[in-house]
């Protein structure tokens, strides 16, 4: 009998649970602020998990000085025109693969193909230092107004204030951490106008190419590829005053880019950014605070269960806002899809990107570290496509007709070298094996 008398008082008032549970899951909400944080408003809830993001959080500023986690999808960046690779260091860079790859997958699915190959280019871009609200935003005020309105039934019922405040402290406390300019430091490059064309991939054995032409109007991806640590200045330079200066030369003269744009130079406070300090004395105050909120909690006796969906609603919304897709416009990076190329091998595939875009040779050593067949080397080094074309149009039933042949390439190969990007044909019909055309994409992602 004492032990459903025990079953009973627990499930009446779980006051220990909510103790247990405001101590799990920081990972999630680390996640949820690495996806949205970057404006005045961040939408990630007050939840369980803030007491021991908290002091992840303290740790990771006082050590590496970082407060984005590491990527948690794999991918390459490729600069097309200089044939340059770098391993992905950065969390955008791996979430635009991962959801660029789950949106084609849905409308370009892959059955027995190779490779699928989704040409995009860059549209301009809102080239400030913060990004902007959207509906994931506004969704995330409804689901405070909703925590705060349970937490106010106890005042209500039984004139038990406890619960509201602490669900509106926890709230201002995750409203001011996802404030933090750190988050826009991290997460955008300073140069935001480039012009050179950028594969994303996971690599050799991956199915999925993500070209992107900056078109004077991409953000730098090999800058956000191996970002710079927010301990140097860099990261702050794109921020106005206070957190950083016009940068002037010897004779006090403001400098500016070739793009027109000034130079900024960050201002510093005992050798380190602004900026930075801002961060550290922000979490060392937090993870005091939260641990102030965790023992109020504890003292919560009645009512528990209201405390309970509070944090509950909260957690859900950390977990799906972490792992939800977002569209590259909301990483300040919106692209227009130009063209899809799935073929059944691989080779056929980077050959088709090479006659179309004149940028698939970068791609070659990745895919293919090997030795390549004779006619092989033939197409790409030595200008003869013939033999290697012939042996694929034979079989284009099964491995699609070369674009090569196709009548629309033809004229702008005769007049422009295999690695020549630059010409001003327009967008080829996306086309996969077996010469079905699943329709021209003309999208604004």
């Amino acid at each position: 009998m004492e032990t459903i008398q025990s079953f009973t008082d627990q499930w009446t008032n779980p006051s220990e649970v909510t103790t247990v549970l405001m101590v799990i899951g920081g990972d999630i909400v680390q996640k949820a602020l690495a996806q949205s944080a970057g404006t005045w408003f961040s939408p990630v809830c007050f939840s369980f998990g803030w007491v021991m993001y908290a002091f992840v959080a303290l740790v990771n500023v006082v050590g590496d000085g970082r407060l984005l986690p590491r990527p948690d999808y794999p991918a390459k960046v490729f600069n097309l025109k200089s044939g340059y690779v770098r391993e992905n260091q950065h969390w955008v860079i791996g979430r635009l693969v991962r959801d660029s790859e789950a949106t084609m997958s849905r409308e370009y699915p892959l059955h027995n193909e190779g490779i699928r190959i989704c040409v995009y280019e860059a549209e301009k871009n809102n080239n400030k230092a913060s990004y902007t609200l959207g509906v994931t935003h506004y969704i995330s005020l409804g689901v405070m107004i909703c925590q705060l309105l349970i937490a106010a039934v106890p005042l209500i019922l039984d004139k038990e204030w406890g619960i509201l405040l602490i669900t509106a402290v926890g709230t201002i406390l995750a409203l001011w951490h996802g404030a933090l300019p750190q988050w826009v430091a991290e997460k955008m490059p300073n140069r935001q106008h480039a012009s050179t064309i950028y594969a994303l991939t996971a690599g050799n054995g991956h199915k999925d190419i993500m070209v992107i032409k900056g078109k004077g109007n991409c953000l730098n991806l090999e800058e956000l590829a191996t970002p710079d640590t927010p301990r140097n200045g860099g990261p702050w330079e794109k921020f106005w005053k206070p957190l950083s200066k016009p940068s002037v030369d010897h004779e006090g003269l403001v400098r500016f880019r070739k793009t027109g744009t000034m130079l900024r130079q960050t201002t510093e406070f005992w050798g380190q950014p602004r900026g930075f300090w801002v961060t550290k004395v922000t979490t060392i105050v937090q993870s005091v605070l939260w641990l102030v909120l965790l023992v109020c909690v504890s003292a919560i006796r009645t009512n528990t269960w209201f405390l309970m969906a509070v944090g509950g609603l909260g957690m859900f919304q950390n977990a799906i806002l972490a792992a939800v897709e977002r569209k590259p416009s909301e990483w300040n990076l919106p692209l227009r899809l130009n063209d899809v190329i799935v073929t059944k091998k691989v080779m056929d595939g980077l050959m088709d990107l090479e006659v179309s875009h004149g940028c698939g040779e970068a791609l070659l050593q990745e895919f293919f570290p090997g030795k390549l067949t004779q006619d092989e080397k033939n197409w790409w080094y030595h200008g003869d496509r013939k033999a290697y074309d012939d042996r694929r149009n034979k079989d284009k039933l099964a491995r699609g007709p070369p674009r090569s042949r196709r009548a629309q390439f033809e004229e702008r190969y005769n007049h422009q070298s295999p690695s020549d990007g630059s010409a001003s044909s327009p967008p080829p019909s996306p086309t996969r094996t077996g010469g079905q055309d699943p329709g021209q994409p003309n999208e604004k992602r």
